[in-house]
């Protein structure tokens, strides 16, 4: 008889920086031909850190989503679904008093968009959505497999800003013997509405500046990736294309991206590959801010294309408990994005995008220890890039830009997480995470320069304790080492926090 599962999790905490902390998960027993569940999260925090000058300031975050989710099982497909809601509210806490001025010496009053000295403008993204999915469950090589998709989402923010996205995904494909061949088609299409100043100037030297304006713009994607395949015990090659349509902003263009890849197994334990393609990557508030929530929404966002993206990787399975993949990587990407701090606003504490052109090398690492020692698991990853070219897209074949950097991107860095199960009741872990030194861009008094930030070293505890199968406490010990590190230009992340609580399974 199968074990029976449980259908529900509840967990609770609550850490320094005023941080509750809650999850609540629920799904149906196990049926055969139906899933139905939902799943909530919550974390926030209130508290205050201190800027360059050990002033207190607030810098408070709330990250909260709910989704209900389903599954329908039939002889031959399955037909899947969900809806969903997410909002994140964050403050643009980072300014430097240092440059802007002591925070004493401000007349807050005089900023439209701040309330306190301790509590500066805020921003809120919210997201509602739908989609669904209905696809084969065939495992015959001669049988068609497909799978057709669609979702819907609004994002919107609390300065006003919107979307409505559309995305329709079709994937058919067949195999006979040792032959496969398909095509992908993938189609998007934004309806963006966001606010955008009148002068792109009109904040320099003021104060509120004029207040926005609302601008439209749509944008449309098509994809089409035919693609034939070839399989047995020693080979895997897949070769195709990808057909890329896009109209932004009434504008034309279309790429064409190639999609090669081939893999060689020796003997189940050395597995030598290469790869070759390309892919465009759509840039706009919704996606942007996934990355960078301090992002200015009065902004412009272009495309970035990975026109030429070459791989020669090695899967090697040293033993039964350990694994290692390396990768190098050059990569040709035009118009990619890099964060710099907004001169438009008085505090310099947004950022915009800046777009260059680049030529990169990189090299990908990672170290799996499973079972290593009874109850060990060790995992290590690393990245590093070296920036070739960093030109101007607006000049074709240009050569690299003086005194142009990589802004806000790291060229090393390492992850590494070990957990150990002591006993049935007791198991605890380590996390550490180290950024190499990267540069900002800067401007004071009206000149650029680009100012080195350190170094990022994070270490983390966390801890376990089982009363019995079903009950739990559990502990997380952040930033153990109280280090001062900034997550982006003049946002100082939070020191040593702690978060405590309880799970509930049922």
């Amino acid at each position: 008889a199968l074990k029976p599962l449980n259908t529900g999790l509840v967990k609770i905490g609550y850490g320094n920086y005023i941080s509750p902390f809650a999850e609540l998960y629920v799904n149906s027993k196990r049926q055969k031909n139906y899933s139905i569940g939902i799943a909530a999260q919550h974390h926030s925090s209130f508290g205050k850190i201190k800027n360059r000058l050990n002033q207190k300031i607030y810098s408070g975050y709330d990250d909260s989503n709910i989704e209900a989710f389903g599954k329908k099982i039939f002889a031959k497909s399955v037909l899947s679904g969900k809806v969903y809601f997410s909002s994140n509210g964050i403050n643009y806490y980072g300014y430097d008093p240092k440059v802007y001025g002591n925070t004493d010496t401000i007349n807050w009053d005089t900023f439209d968009y701040v309330d306190t000295r301790d509590e500066v403008e805020k921003q809120r993204f919210n997201r509602v959505g739908a989609n669904m999915t209905f696809e084969s469950q065939q495992t015959g090589r001669k049988h068609w497999n497909y799978k057709f998709g669609a979702g819907y989402q609004y994002f919107f923010t609390k300065t006003k800003d919107w979307q409505h996205k559309v995305d329709v995904v079709a994937n058919i494909g067949r195999s006979v013997k040792n032959v496969g061949y398909g095509l992908d088609i993938d189609y998007l299409f934004n309806a963006n509405k966001m606010a955008a100043y009148p002068n792109p100037n009109a904040l320099i030297g003021t104060i509120g500046g004029l207040p926005p304006k609302m601008s439209s713009l749509n944008d449309m994607y098509l994809n089409a990736k035919p693609y034939f395949r070839f399989e047995n015990e020693k080979w895997q090659i897949r070769a195709g294309a990808n057909f890329c349509f896009e109209l932004l902003n009434k504008e034309n263009t279309f790429y064409i991206y190639p999609d090669v890849y081939a893999q060689l197994n020796i003997s189940n334990t050395l597995i030598p590959y290469v790869s070759y393609g390309g892919h465009l990557q759509t840039n706009n508030l919704e996606f942007i801010s996934t990355i960078n929530p301090f992002v200015n929404s009065y902004e412009s966002y272009h495309n970035t294309s990975y026109q030429h993206e070459a791989n020669l990787g090695l899967k090697a399975i040293i033993s039964k408990k350990i694994y290692l993949h390396i990768i190098a990587n050059y990569s040709h990407i035009n118009n990619m994005a890099f964060f710099v701090n907004d001169t438009t606003i008085p505090l310099h504490n947004k950022f915009k995008m800046e777009y260059m052109d680049v030529d990169r090398v990189g090299a990908y690492a990672e170290l799996s220890m499973r079972e290593l020692a009874p109850g060990l698991d060790i995992m290590l990853k690393a990245h590093y890039y070296y920036y070739i070219k960093l030109g101007d897209p607006t000049v074709l074949n240009s050569p690299k830009i003086a005194d142009a950097h990589p802004w806000q991107m790291p060229d090393l860095d390492v992850s590494l997480r070990a957990a150990y199960r002591l006993t049935n009741k007791i198991s605890f872990g380590l996390e550490g995470y180290f950024l190499n030194r990267c540069y900002a861009k800067e401007f004071v008094a009206g000149v650029q320069y680009a100012k080195k930030m350190k170094a990022v070293v994070d270490v983390n505890l966390f801890g376990e304790y089982k009363f019995d199968d079903n009950f739990s406490a559990f502990l997380y010990l952040n930033n153990i080492a109280c280090q001062r590190y900034y997550i982006w230009n003049n946002y100082r992340a939070q020191g040593f926090n702690a978060l405590v609580g309880l799970t509930y399974m049922f």
